[in-house]
């Protein structure tokens, strides 16, 4: 193919690529099909300032091409896989240089072109003529022969002519809208003396048909437009007049003819013209050199501004060509890494047999009778070791024994051995393996193929705008969290990002390509540095999707998680916001630190932002609250959620997809690697809450949590009048538990506004009716007498019906308070017109936690969460010290309003007398539209069943049985999916751990 590589010369006017590099604009967006050695796409790029793309598939001059195109694709144009390689990329100008007499189906590529180029795109080809004189003259004696170059080139497939150009073009689906041609005219003499010697009488008529435009043509030039309803009717005429540009180039070729009778005539008539035509050209030219004139001195100024350009571009390309060292020297490194790994890996191969090896030699002697005798020889060495740390400690502390004997009683009787083995194992964190529960778990439930494109295809289906702002990122980072949107399974997006004027080169550069490349991508450049809230509102300034997502420049989105946004949405229509579980990307790209996240809860919401990533918001609602606020840095996003959320309905209009959908980048200046990466930010957070707080009317004081770092305590004020309280409690045969409990509040109890109304369950321990007797007649305390069997729901509902108070807490006897706001906290919260029940932090006497609220389905019904965990514990997220709403708290301590007690009928008695009958209570308030709440902020011992003994009977676990099976059959759905947990976690375990079950459509 050396015939192809050549230099071009614009001078030589009568030059098919002189006539097609003409008519391209400077500036242009170029497809060159067929490109070389990219001889034309050298001046386009050098003197017209284009962008070229280049086809070839001759791999040789492919990578020549390379160093004069912007990109060049390997590939035979008349297959498809090129086209893959453009993505969404669209031209301004497709050129087919001499390619199309050379391709089996040229119309088939032609219909294939309109969909690479710009609204206002056109298609320049070039093609030989059939039909030329020299052709005619061959075919007239006998012969037509096939040469390496020129009209009858051996590699064309196709002969066009003017007819057939007519019909390739029609059928391809492009309007022709300029014809011309480049031209070889032949003397008379050479055409009269081949046609005497094939006997034929030459007239001046016969010698005219030689010199036509159709037998004067040498190659046709064509410049065409898209259009689907062309007609052959729309081609236009082939002229007498070649190339306007070409004039005096034909004129001086017609003087060297030698011409005769009409013929000569006629062309003379033909020069005249153009000569005349030329004069005004000549005219026109005078003009421009007057302009010309007057412009020279600006194009000094413009060369001298080059130069310092030219300047700064040689030191760009000497930063490059080091950066192109260096990238060199990685390449190697990872060479040998790889190389390492390798061995590595046949190391750990090795290593893993030989380890399997062990263990079945270590079988083998742990079950031998030398193992089995030496272990029990050894029994009373190895338990004296174990036992020798808790005797000295016995020795110094003689009570633990009373103590430890009771608690293992108990467990005992609650649930036996396993209890007992359940609370030792408590004294220890679990450690879960996340990287391997992503591969094993993670991918259960994953939605097929065939619902992606179920619904890709819906007519529905909504456009979701991705916001990035963008700040000098590193490179790697920032192509890593575009291409994750690239990735998506979800095809409805566009990405908004904007660039807050970032000072390092390659931002730029990056998102250049990008934009080039995909239609989808948006980019804003901003003059001037207005950081992180300007920047995302420059951002969703270029957004026109239905929704708008919110993403860091740094960070990933999960492959589906624009698959489950938009599938949430179709599904509820209503929903205004939807957020997602999330974890992090440590240094190494390694995910970790998973939060899978509650349904909306507003007090955890409070207590920090768990909406954050992935958040997405119906962009009516974005405009509504007027964007991100400035002022915020820090926490932004926290305080544009919360302005979302004053303006809808939270219960109805804010949906959780408990997927991880959304990958921080923990890195050490990111907030995702700890609240003091941007000290700053805990103050804005605190200041968002505050706003908030004050436009609802909310009389609050916002602090840090003194019980963990980086997070919110929202102490709500109480009123100038204490609403009276009435303490209920339940008692039988329990007077040394009872007291303590009544001295307890009593003595540590600040709130003063309370009264105590104990119910005596038939009590017959005398010591405890004379200790009743003395508390009736106590200023403060009332005695009731409930002479029925025992029924936990009709007894509180018995004392109500006596009681003064605006709000009741009813408390197990077992209770012991520690700290004296417990009280005035459960108040502050009670109180509050959204909220229904109020729980507390119960710990056990040894400062195990007994209750931090309580999860539906947890080991069936309900369980409390985080127990046993120990005193210092922040829990899961830190969800053991955070205000926060949980579906269901117990009613060994709990607050509730009179009005909400009665709006749900007080306990269920008839069918929930002992078990269950505290969380059917809050299931109803929850349905009713309040919010329950737990408080770790109001502090007190629980000696839970030290009353009431375990279920250690077989009535008491036949009625036990009956009343879960009630349960589960009335609230079977929300005990499968409880909103104020996750499916992603366990509900085997108290401990917020992974389920290791997997999740499918958020039901584990």
């Amino acid at each position: 193919m050396a015939e192809y590589d050549f230099k071009l010369d614009l001078r030589v006017e009568n030059n098919s690529h002189t006539q097609l590099v003409r008519r391209i604009p400077p500036g242009s967006r170029v497809l060159e099909l067929g490109c070389a050695t990219g001889y034309m796409s050298d001046y386009l790029r050098r003197e017209r300032d284009c962008y070229v793309v280049g086809v070839e598939i001759d791999r040789a001059m492919a990578r020549k091409a390379e160093s004069v195109c912007d990109r060049v694709i390997v590939g035979d144009v008349q297959k498809g896989h090129w086209r893959k390689s453009l993505g969404d990329e669209r031209f301004d100008i497709i050129t087919c240089a001499d390619i199309l007499e050379h391709l089996r189906d040229p119309v088939g590529l032609l219909k294939t072109l309109p969909k690479l180029l710009n609204h206002d795109g056109r298609l320049l080809a070039s093609l030989p003529n059939g039909a030329h004189a020299a052709l005619r003259l061959e075919l007239l004696e006998g012969r037509f022969s096939y040469e390496d170059t020129g009209l009858l080139d051996r590699t064309h497939l196709h002969l066009f002519t003017y007819h057939s150009l007519r019909e390739l073009f029609t059928r391809g689906g492009f309007r022709v809208e300029e014809l011309s041609y480049t031209f070889h005219d032949m003397a008379d003499s050479e055409v009269k003396n081949r046609l005497q010697r094939l006997g034929f009488e030459v007239s001046e008529r016969g010698l005219a048909l030689f010199h036509t435009p159709e037998a004067a043509a040498f190659q046709f030039i064509v410049s065409a437009a898209p259009d689907s309803e062309v007609s052959a009717e729309d081609f236009p005429a082939l002229t007498d007049k070649p190339m306007a540009s070409s004039m005096e180039v034909y004129r001086n070729l017609l003087e060297a003819l030698h011409q005769a009778g009409t013929t000569a005539a006629t062309r003379l008539e033909m020069v005249e013209e153009r000569d005349r035509l030329l004069q005004e050209q000549q005219e026109h030219l005078t003009t421009l050199h007057n302009i010309r004139d007057q412009l020279t001195t600006h194009g000094e100024a413009l060369n001298k501004a080059l130069q310092e350009t030219r300047n700064g571009l040689n030191e760009t390309q000497n930063a490059l060509a080091e950066e192109s060292r260096v990238r060199g020297e990685l390449e190697k490194r990872v060479y040998a890494l790889d190389t390492n790994l390798q061995s590595i890996n046949q190391e750990r191969n090795r290593l893993t047999r030989e380890l399997q090896r062990l263990k079945e030699h270590l079988g083998h002697v742990l079950n031998s009778r030398g193992w089995r005798g030496y272990m029990a020889l050894t029994l009373p060495l190895r338990v004296w070791r174990n036992l020798a740390p808790h005797l000295k400690r016995l020795l110094h502390e003689p009570r633990l024994l009373l103590i430890w004997g009771r608690e293992a009683g108990r467990l005992w009787k609650a649930g036996g051995i396993s209890a007992i083995g359940n609370r030792l194992a408590a004294k220890s964190t679990p450690t879960y393996n996340y990287s391997l529960w992503i591969r094993d778990v993670e991918p259960v439930g994953l939605p097929t193929r065939e619902v992606i494109e179920a619904l890709n295809e819906r007519s529905d289906a909504p456009l979701i705008s991705i916001v990035m702002p963008v700040y000098n990122v590193d490179e790697p980072w920032l192509r890593a969290a575009i291409d994750s949107v690239m990735g998506q399974t979800y095809h409805h997006w566009e990405l908004c990002v904007a660039d807050d004027a970032s000072t390092e080169p390659h931002v730029k550069r990056v998102l250049e390509e990008y934009v080039r490349r995909f239609k989808r991508i948006k980019v804003a450049y901003r003059e001037k540095n207005g950081h992180i809230s300007a920047a995302t509102n420059s951002a969703l300034a270029l957004a026109v999707g239905d929704y708008a997502g919110f993403m860091d420049h740094d960070d990933r989105l999960a492959p589906h998680a624009l698959f489950f946004i938009a599938q949430e949405i179709v599904l509820n229509p209503q929903a205004e916001l939807i957020y997602s579980d999330e974890d992090k990307l440590n240094e190494e790209g390694v995910r970790c630190d998973h939060y899978f996240k509650p349904d909306f809860s507003p007090d955890l919401m409070r207590s920090h932002n768990m909406i954050c990533h992935f958040g997405v918001y119906r962009r009516s609602l974005v405009e509504k609250v007027g964007g991100i606020r400035e002022g915020f840095e820090g926490a932004q996003d926290y305080d544009f959620a919360l302005r979302c959320l004053r303006e809808i309905d939270p219960r109805k209009q804010v949906r959780h997809i408990p997927w991880v959908l959304y990958h921080w980048r923990a890195i050490p200046e990111s907030t995702a690697s700890g609240a003091e990466a941007k000290s700053y930010a805990l103050d804005a957070a605190i200041r968002a809450v505050k706003d908030d707080l004050n436009v609802r009317g909310v009389e609050a004081d916002v602090t840090e949590s003194d019980l963990i770092e980086g997070m919110i305590r929202v102490c709500y004020r109480l009123p100038e009048r204490s609403p009276l309280v009435s303490i209920i409690i339940p008692t039988r045969n329990g007077e040394k538990l009872l007291r303590q409990c009544i001295d307890s509040i009593r003595n540590r109890t600040e709130y003063d506004a309370y009264e105590i109304i104990v119910v005596d369950n038939q009590s017959d321990d005398p010591n405890t009716q004379a200790y009743l007797s003395r508390l009736e007649n106590e200023a403060g305390v009332t005695v009731l007498h409930y002479d029925h069997p025992f029924n936990f729901s009709a007894i509180n509902n018995f004392a109500v019906e006596h009681a003064r108070g605006e709000l009741f807490c009813f408390m197990n006897d077992d209770i012991e308070v520690i700290n004296p706001d417990w009280l005035g906290e459960m108040v502050s919260h009670g109180i509050r017109p959204e909220i229904g029940a109020v729980g507390a932090r119960l710990w056990y006497p040894d400062d195990h936690l007994q209750h931090g609220g309580v999860v539906l389905g947890l080991g069936g019904v309900a369980g409390h969460a985080m127990k046993y965990s120990p005193k210092g514990d922040r829990g899961y997220m830190g969800r053991s010290v955070l205000i926060q709403n949980y579906t269901a708290v117990t009613a060994a301590c709990l607050l509730v309003r009179r009005d909400v007690y009665d709006a749900v009928s007080g306990f269920d008695s008839e069918h929930l007398a002992v078990a269950f009958n505290d969380v059917d209570f809050c299931i109803r308030i929850y349905q009713q539209g309040y919010y329950n709440l737990w408080t770790p902020y109001a502090e007190l011992y629980h000696h839970e069943s030290a009353s009431r003994g375990a279920e250690d009977t077989p009535e008491k676990q036949h009625r036990f049985s009956r009343e879960a099976a009630y349960m589960l059959e009335k609230w079977g759905p929300l005990l499968a999916r409880d909103p104020a947990y996750n499916p992603n976690l366990t509900r085997c375990h108290e401990d917020f751990s992974l389920n290791w079950k997997g999740v499918v459509d958020g039901i584990d």
